[in-house]
């Protein structure tokens, strides 16, 4: 999967609780299990870094601006909660201090949580240089009008010059990004048509577009944790074409030592166990029940396919049953 990264999605990560960043450091730099290939141009560094302090001044703006000490009418002095609710007050602006000058350090050498994952991803990613010819190329297609660009900036144009350049022929491009200019004017959830076009053209391949990470995650990572894993996506494969009982119950014993499986996956292990019989006919086995049972079955709401759910069904009659004998 070759994925592209605005700027504009890197500076959203700073509104991102330290467990949505861990998640996000699994899809954007675990690279070793054939993940994605992250495409993080030095366009985007430099903008990033020229947009990074704003973004977090606003972000203080916002806590500064809170109402943090609030003022006490003087009839509010003869109760008993009086005393408490001033205690708290100052508790709070104490607190309030102390949490700015921790912060204030960390942002001032680069340490927030969201720092180090961005950090993390420019180092791990696919980088490119803007060099002058590529200046030069940006240049003319924006003086021609092709999108993505905006007049007087060369932004967005040499990102996707760069992105034809690089990603191999005969791949997909999954574009991250809340610029408009890589989108529809008639519909804004689909990518632009001259970009479509031009992609199916020089590079063999299609253009995925993403307006936030909650719809890229959503639609390859469940929006929950990373699950892709080389191996484990091979021994899916291995399910679908086995050759006989013992191969098909083999597989089965190795995919079942992991611990998460995505939608696409239990669909596509649902799709082997419908099209080999050599799988399908195991379904109420043991081994293979229990499997389906705590990995697909937890899944039935969201199956889509009829002929998948009537299988799921068997192997919930055969844990019911199962369940009876014991």
């Amino acid at each position: 999967m070759h994925v592209f990264v605005d700027t504009n999605i890197l500076l959203s990560f700073y509104h991102y609780s330290s467990d949505e960043l861990d998640a996000l450091n699994d899809v954007f730099t675990d690279h070793e299990h054939g993940s994605a290939t992250v495409y993080i141009t030095e366009q985007v560094k430099d903008e990033f870094v020229r947009n990074r302090d704003g973004k977090i001044k606003d972000a203080l703006k916002k806590f500064n601006d809170s109402k943090m000490h609030p003022q006490f009418p003087s009839f509010m002095k003869g109760y008993d909660e009086y005393e408490r609710l001033r205690e708290i007050a100052n508790e709070a602006k104490n607190l309030s201090k102390s949490i700015l000058k921790k912060i204030n350090n960390k942002i001032a050498k680069e340490q927030l949580p969201a720092d180090k994952l961005i950090l993390k991803i420019f180092k791990e990613s696919s980088s490119t240089k803007v060099t002058t010819k590529r200046m030069d190329v940006a240049n003319a297609r924006l003086a021609r009008g092709n999108p993505p660009g905006k007049k007087g900036s060369l932004g967005d144009a040499i990102n996707w010059e760069i992105l034809l350049e690089k990603v191999p022929n005969d791949n997909d491009v999954h574009i991250i990004s809340a610029d408009g200019d890589y989108y529809s004017v008639l519909n804004e959830h689909k990518p632009s048509a001259f970009l479509v076009k031009e992609w199916e053209r020089k590079n063999k391949g299609k253009v995925y577009v993403y307006r936030t990470l909650s719809e890229f995650t959503k639609e390859h990572f469940d929006g929950i944790a990373f699950s892709y894993d080389k191996e484990k996506q091979g021994l899916i494969e291995r399910l679908a074409n086995s050759g006989n009982f013992a191969r098909t119950h083999d597989l089965i014993a190795k995919l079942d030592k992991y611990t998460y499986f995505s939608l696409k996956e239990v669909t596509e292990i649902l799709d082997a166990a419908e099209l080999n019989s050599q799988f399908g006919w195991l379904i109420t086995d043991c081994d293979v029940s229990d499997f389906l049972n705590q990995h697909a079955v937890p899944r039935f709401a969201d199956i889509k396919k009829e002929s998948h759910r009537e299988l799921l069904s068997k192997v919930i009659e055969e844990q019911k049953e199962h369940e009876d004998d014991s």
